[in-house]
């Protein structure tokens, strides 16, 4: 079950960010025509841009989080015995989780304190750039928590290869 709802959100992840690039190339593509072939721009194509761009971020950095594919240096970790290695791979996890504790907690607070103020040219309320910060930290959390988890199950001798390789494909 959870398998299935992990899948789930992997999958619509991957075709929102497919969906949010394509859509980004789209209009910067028609804005740079319009500039250099029409010799006219839409006012909205940078404002629209910049919000994908958060979108596209913070599910980015979701799927790399579910894949354990975040950019960690871990090269003076790597040389300490297996056991030490597990502990650290662990508090590594646990430290990321409280960090995106403390961005959700100031997302929602931009959620909350721009609910009446207007991006100039598209009229959305502010908020919007806050959801995509907000969700993103929420997944991370949850992916984080589970890589936690198969990290300390790893450490007390528990084979969890196929959790992770589930959690990978």
């Amino acid at each position: 079950m959870a398998e299935k709802i992990l899948n789930w959100i992997k999958t619509a992840l991957r075709f929102l960010s497919c969906i949010t690039i394509c859509f980004l190339a789209i209009i910067v593509g028609m804005q740079v025509v319009n500039r250099n072939f029409l010799d006219h721009s839409f006012t909205w194509v940078e404002e629209l841009a910049s919000i994908i761009m958060i979108y596209i971020t913070y599910f980015g950095a979701a799927m790399a989080t579910i894949n354990n594919s975040n950019t960690r240096i871990d090269f003076f970790i790597r040389l300490l015995p297996e056991k030490l290695h597990g502990f650290f791979e662990v508090l590594d996890d646990l430290i990321c989780v409280a960090f995106l504790f403390v961005i959700i907690k100031y997302a929602y607070i931009g959620m909350i304190k721009n609910t009446e103020m207007f991006t100039p040219a598209l009229h959305l309320p502010l908020t919007v750039n806050y959801v995509g910060i907000f969700l993103g930290c929420i997944l991370m959390v949850i992916f984080y928590a589970i890589h936690a988890y198969l990290d300390f199950e790893k450490l007390r001798g528990k084979d969890k290869s196929l959790a992770e390789e589930a959690l990978n494909r």
